[in-house]
């Protein structure tokens, strides 16, 4: 792979993450699978502005779809979702990046502190 090549791979995947809607879709996707009509409920926009979001993440490989009678049940692509107690991680081999829970974090804290007491 030329330098110039991986260069743009790495563009086109960061660029998919790069949307305040989309990183909405993933927030909710982290929680687990969803359909659209959900999701449309959830960020409180139109479909088609959803659907639109869900190709660019589907084309960047961050998300799967699966059928499900009717409807379109969308999840986290497991080749390069990493979950931990802390971290949601999107890993595209090359680049990757981690999305901080704090609520988790503050989740945590509160337990070790009423523990304490």
């Amino acid at each position: 792979m030329s330098e110039f090549s991986f260069i743009n791979k790495c563009s086109k995947s960061l660029k998919a993450l790069s949307d305040l809607n989309r990183l909405k879709i993933l927030e909710l996707l982290f929680k687990g699978e969803l359909c659209v009509s959900d999701m449309v409920k959830a960020l409180k926009i139109d479909q088609p502005k959803v659907s639109h979001h869900l190709a660019i993440l589907k084309r960047a490989g961050v998300i799967v779809d699966r059928r499900q009678g009717r409807k379109i049940i969308y999840s986290l692509h497991p080749a390069v979702y990493k979950k931990s107690e802390y971290v949601d991680k999107i890993d595209f081999g090359f680049v990757s990046v981690e999305f901080r829970l704090r609520h988790k974090a503050t989740e945590t804290r509160k337990k070790a502190k009423e523990k304490e007491a």
